[in-house]
């Protein structure tokens, strides 16, 4: 994850959470964290730190970080914190663990502490789906796919304990695809976590650039082209309409049209919506297509309420990746804008449509849902608009026909149904439907039970199989029938009893369970189909293995399908090879299977016979090896010279060998593409020597493997390429001064990082030098060029390297930085005058001159050169030295105009001043004088020596009043004191 997105201060995305564990298990703490720069993340227990070792173990993975505390004693209860914390800010997350005996938890049905995630994996690859729970007492896991129940293979592996479970898939397949289901269940209760694997047979450089893709940016296109041909839901009706009565058909196309204005006028402006009819009592089907990493998270809403799965809402993801939320029989309270909301750790979308439920020819009144207890009866009515309308009822896709547990009334334009002597079974979807299509629908509660059995329960053989039932009353005399047989406990079937809650559990199951289980308590009951089927059998052998061709290095083997009279499918083949004599066979096909008939064996790592053997597989198991007739030699070399890290010029020609111990055949890869002989590459063998000739080397090869196999031995090396735009020669670049100088070298990697050196130390960057990038190019700009810039620069790339000579032109000196106009400049005539200035190459003879008058050195003026600055100084200014003075070139001249001011005095007041001071031992004495400018600065010395501010000495400065205190006068303190500020001083004396 891109952490950019959440830069800033440490921010957590999940805590920890808090829950009671028995002594002697363990426990794991976890939360996700983000920030920029990676935040640093400490643990701590009750305000102590606690450091990874012993029981504690701290893991990182990505922006998750976990605290695992094992072999958990009463000791461990406490609060535990996370704290995250970066040069930005901090964060922190407190959660408590409660640490119980066995005796003192209280039980509790299996809460997910850690669910397993959905995730994409490409073809032949492995995936583990892993989840943990807090549950007492202890829960047994099991595992589903797309319902049905998954058990060990030779593929599936699975792996619990009390509190944990793992689900491995070796060799993932394109049936592999689905939703994965872990049940944790005990005597209190049970609850699930549902997990998507998609199997993607993308080349593993694409899968790489998917995952990196932004949030949800196939949502965010799918958005921006909702004006095109792109659906975002589908319906399940019939897109044809009639009707018998024009006028009935107009009405309601008006209410559709009303429906759907008055759903419109309450979506905000400038939101564009599609829109999706459907007709009472059919069913709509929502679908949005969403990608990102990590996988998004979905919610749809209506209205902006969440919609939770029911009895006609079912949410799932399909084998495409599409999210679904298909609504059942269609009512009125249907209507509304339904949202499909994604998010994830970068950011979240949504996608919206407006769903309008329409009848054809509207009832007058419609079906109301109805609650009742079992053993009573129950009404459905409904009005229809002509007495003459003919009308069906339904129980959701069952037509009901007139008997006595229905009766079915018509009484002028009312339509009835009365449902007799209620049970759990009735609990359901009615629909009262017109002939011409017109559906009205009701739903059916049936109190007491809250928790019903499904219709319909399917287990293969020799598994096991729990029922649950929950009531809204506890019944005591409850009771679990098999096809009208009251069910007791034996050695396979366990019957339980918690508050409200019921169960059944049924241990290796066998065909003979087949049949109705029911559930009965009082007058109330729920029943299933429950059915156990045989397993599926793996396929049988191969038939037909023979060896199609055989060279020095390699082996093919060609074989048949299976023979079998009864239809198996086949995902693959197996094969194995041991060398003769051997016990141990090795996989050729190195974790994946084969899926076609024919395989050709490379890479033998020893010489020596080999033996083959072949099995086929699929879903439900391996078939018996078939054993391919005979062994066969292959010979083996080893390397003697093997290829090195090499370098290569763009555009010219490169060839590298390799050298084997004996003479056999090979073949040279570039980045795992096999390379020909051709326009491009030369390839030749002179008995063991091997040869690779590259006619024209690109800048794309740059990092590239070549990779040499043959023998059963293999050698491989990186090739780098070097600086495209070199020379043998430093490159010259000449630039006038204060001008721009701009160094370019070109390497042969976009990605690649450089490094600038000048007279051998590295630039840094900053207003003098700036650094760009531009494709391939790397560009030093050094900016206002003078003499001081001059000299050697490289650009360093590794152990390569480029250089340049910057020099100035050959132009007349000038001076730099130079004034518009004469440069004013004021001197006091106590100080020294100083007149100072630039030019452009330090070789440059100045004069200097005033009022025209060329000027020398004397005893009280100095010329003076150093580098590019040339300086003049006349010491004690006087007021003679006002005037113009110049400083010339041969083209060019700098003009200064100097005033001599009369020098101010430094101390005011003078005459207020108290110079003699008597002091007391052990007291504190003061010295105060008065400055002529706040801003001046002075000294205070005593006896000559300076003072400074001390536990004893203050000194002390408040606008123009300076000031200094001794305190706890001594007899060592007696003597001169002398202020100095400005060329000037004041003396005072303690005594």
């Amino acid at each position: 994850m891109d952490q950019n997105l959440f830069g800033g201060v440490p921010r957590f995305l999940t805590r920890p959470k808090a829950f009671t564990v028995g002594v002697g298990k363990d426990a794991t703490l976890s939360c996700t964290v983000v920030g920029n720069p990676t935040p640093k993340i400490t643990w701590e227990k009750d305000k102590l730190k606690l450091s990874s070792g012993g029981r504690f173990k701290t893991v990182e993975d990505g922006d998750i970080y976990r605290l695992t505390i094992y072999d958990l004693t009463l000791e461990d209860s406490g609060q535990y914190m996370c704290r995250a914390k970066n040069n930005v800010g901090e964060a922190y997350a407190a959660v408590t663990l409660k640490v119980a005996l066995p005796t003192e938890m209280s039980q509790r049905a299996p809460v997910f502490m850690v669910k397993p995630a959905s995730t994409r994996v490409a073809l032949g690859g492995d995936a583990v789906f892993h989840c943990r729970v807090v549950a007492h007492p202890e829960a047994n896991f099991e595992w589903e796919k797309d319902g049905r129940y998954l058990g060990e293979t030779n593929r599936i592996k699975i792996t619990s304990d009390s509190d944990s479970s793992t689900l491995k898939i070796q060799g993932v397949r394109n049936l592999d695809s689905g939703t994965y289901i872990c049940r944790a269940q005990n005597t209190v209760g049970r609850s699930q976590a549902a997990a998507a694997l998609v199997v993607d047979a993308q080349d593993a450089r694409h899968m790489s650039a998917d995952k990196s893709t932004s949030l949800l940016s196939h949502m965010q296109k799918r958005k921006e082209e909702m004006k095109k041909d792109i659906s975002i839901y589908r319906t399940e009706e019939s897109n044809s309409f009639s009707t018998s009565n024009m006028t009935d058909a107009l009405g309601s196309l008006n209410l559709e049209h009303e429906l759907r204005a008055s759903a419109l006028a309450s979506l905000p402006k400038g939101v564009f919506t599609r829109t999706c009819t459907v007709t009472e009592g059919k069913h709509a089907k929502l679908s949005c297509f969403v990608t990102g990493h990590p996988k998004p998270h979905i919610i749809w809403r209506k209205d902006g309420t969440n919609i939770s799965e029911g009895r006609r809402h079912v949410i799932y993801e399909d084998q495409a990746e599409n999210f679904i939320l298909k609504i059942l029989y269609c009512k009125q309270n249907d209507n509304g804008l339904y949202t499909c909301n994604a998010t994830n750790m970068a950011g979240q979308t949504y996608s919206a449509v407006l769903v309008t439920v329409k009848p054809k020819v509207p009832f007058k009144r419609k079906l109301k849902d109805v609650e009742v207890q079992e053993k009573t009866s129950a009404m459905l009515m409904c009005e229809v608009p002509l007495i003459a309308t003919h009308t069906n009822w339904f129980m959701e896709e069952t037509r009901l026909e007139q008997n006595t547990k229905y009766r079915m009334e018509e009484d002028g334009t009312l339509r009835r149904l009365t449902i007799h002597n209620v049970t759990t079974n009735d609990d359901g979807v009615y629909i009262c439907e017109m002939k011409e299509g017109s559906r009205t629908v009701a739903e059916l509660t049936v109190l007491n039970i809250t928790k019903k059995l499904p219709r319909r329960t399917v287990v293969p053989v020799s598994d096991t199989v729990i029922f649950c039932v929950e009531l809204e009353h506890p019944c005591p005399d409850a009771y679990w029938t098999r096809n009208g047989e009251r069910l007791k406990e034996d050695s396979r079937t366990s019957i339980a009893c918690v508050f409200r809650q019921y169960t059944l559990t049924i241990k290796d199951c066998q065909a003979d369970d087949s049949g109705e289980v029911a559930f009965v308590a009082g007058d109330c009951k729920t029943s299933t189909r429950f059915s156990v089927t045989p397993r599926k059998h793996p396929p049988d052998p191969p038939v037909d293995a023979v060896v199609q061709n055989k060279t020095d290095s390699s082996i093919t083997i060609q074989w048949s399908p299976p023979d079998s009279d009864r239809p198996v499918p086949i995902k693959g083949y197996i094969v194995e090879r041991r060398k003769v004599g051997a016990s141990t066979w090795q996989r050729c096909n190195a974790g994946e299977t084969v899926t076609t008939t024919q395989i050709t064996i490379k890479s033998f790592a020893e010489e020596s016979s080999y033996q083959f053997r072949i099995s086929a597989t699929n879903d439900f198991g391996q078939s018996p090896y078939l054993e391919v007739p005979g062994s066969y030699y292959l010979p083996t070399a080893e390397i003697r010279k093997g290829l090195m890290n090499s370098a290569a010029v763009s555009g010219e020609e490169f060839s590298i060998s390799v050298e084997l111990s004996a003479v056999c055949s090979g073949f040279w890869s570039l980045n795992g593409r096999l390379l020909r002989s051709g326009s491009e590459y030369l390839i030749t063998r002179s008995k063991n020597i091997h040869t690779l000739l590259i006619h024209v080397v690109t800048t794309e090869m740059n990092g590239a493997e070549i990779k040499f196999v043959g023998g059963g031995s293999q050698s491989s090396c990186i090739l780098s390429v070097k600086f495209t735009n070199k020379s043998d020669h430093p490159e010259v670049v000449t630039c006038s001064v204060q001008e721009t100088a701009q160094l370019s070298a070109e390497v042969s990697d976009y990605e690649t990082q450089v490094a600038w050196m000048r007279n051998g130390r590295e630039v840094k960057m900053g207003k003098k030098y700036e650094s760009l990038i531009q494709d391939r190019k790397r560009i030093l700009i050094v900016h206002n060029v003078t003499e001081e810039d001059v000299g050697l620069y490289e650009c360093v790339l590794a152990e390569d390297r480029m250089s340049f000579q910057l020099t100035l032109k050959d132009e007349p000196a000038k001076f730099l930085n130079k004034a518009r106009g004469p440069m004013g400049l004021s001197s006091s005539l106590k100080g020294d005058l100083e007149l100072s200035c630039e030019v452009s190459s330090a070789s440059a003879m100045v004069i200097w001159r005033k009022d025209k008058v060329e000027i020398c050195e004397d005893q009280r003026t100095t010329i003076i050169s150093k580098g590019t600055q040339r300086k003049l100084i006349i010491k004690s200014a006087k007021k003679i030295d006002e005037g113009y003075y110049c400083c010339e070139t041969g083209a060019d001249k700098v003009t200064f105009h100097v005033k001599i001011k009369a020098a101010t005095a430094a101390f005011s007041n003078k005459e207020l001043v108290q110079r003699e001071v008597k002091a007391i031992l052990t007291q504190k004495a003061a010295l105060h004088c008065e400055v002529s400018d706040a801003k001046m600065e002075v000294k205070w010395f005593k006896d000559g020596k300076l003072l400074e501010s001390s536990k004893k000495i203050y000194l002390e400065a408040k606008g123009t009043t300076r000031q200094l205190v001794i305190e706890n006068i001594e007899k060592s303190d007696a003597g001169e004191y002398t202020c100095e500020a400005g060329g000037d001083k004041l003396v005072f004396k303690i005594f």
